[in-house]
């Protein structure tokens, strides 16, 4: 691979859950929007039972003004109880990384911007790439698991792949680091 494209995929930050992010110090340095993943990211891979600690964060996000969002290439049906409970707008079938970022835009406002935008997901090759290509702030988290199963199995193979091809561009697996945005 090349190195712009190791690049791509390479987070801008890197924690351990969406509770671990800076979210007072990525407001003041100017970001106004939020989007996440569901599956891995929020909850476990196809689960919609959303919990308490997931609603907190969603109104302590809203309440430092970031505007929230969910993209996620699974089902609406899926996701659309997800983004109700969570009060947010959402992205259902989004066929990661390939979104376009007119199409995030179009869950919040016309003031939604690239450098104003953060994309926050569990994948390397989905959503980092994703957050890379339309250009806005990239934070990876660790999968958020509940069993296994034979998609997760082949996400793992993929990531490994992925961590390995990352350690030439200094990024190591669980060595979690903020980003510039968050320090």
């Amino acid at each position: 691979m090349g190195l712009k494209l190791i690049n791509a995929f390479k987070p801008d930050s890197y924690v351990p859950t969406v509770y671990d992010i800076n979210y007072p110090k990525l407001y003041e340095n100017g970001i106004r929007y939020a989007v996440f993943d569901v599956d891995c990211t929020l909850l476990p891979f196809d689960d919609i039972r959303v919990t308490k600690d997931n609603e907190v964060l969603f109104r302590y996000i809203n309440i430092l003004g970031i505007n929230a969002g969910l993209c996620s290439s699974g089902s609406v049906k899926r996701v659309k109880p997800v983004a109700d409970i969570l009060k947010v707008n959402y992205m259902a079938r989004a066929s990661k990384p390939f979104v376009d970022f007119k199409d995030i835009r179009k869950m919040f406002d016309d003031r939604c911007e690239p450098d104003n935008t953060m994309f926050v997901g569990d994948s390397l090759y989905l959503d980092m790439l994703l957050a890379d290509r339309c250009k806005m702030y990239k934070v990876l988290v660790d999968m958020v698991r509940d069993g296994a199963n034979i998609k997760l199995f082949t996400n793992d193979v993929i990531q490994a792949v992925m961590y390995t091809a990352l350690k030439t561009e200094g990024f190591h697996y669980k060595k979690y680091y903020r980003g510039y945005m968050e320090r």
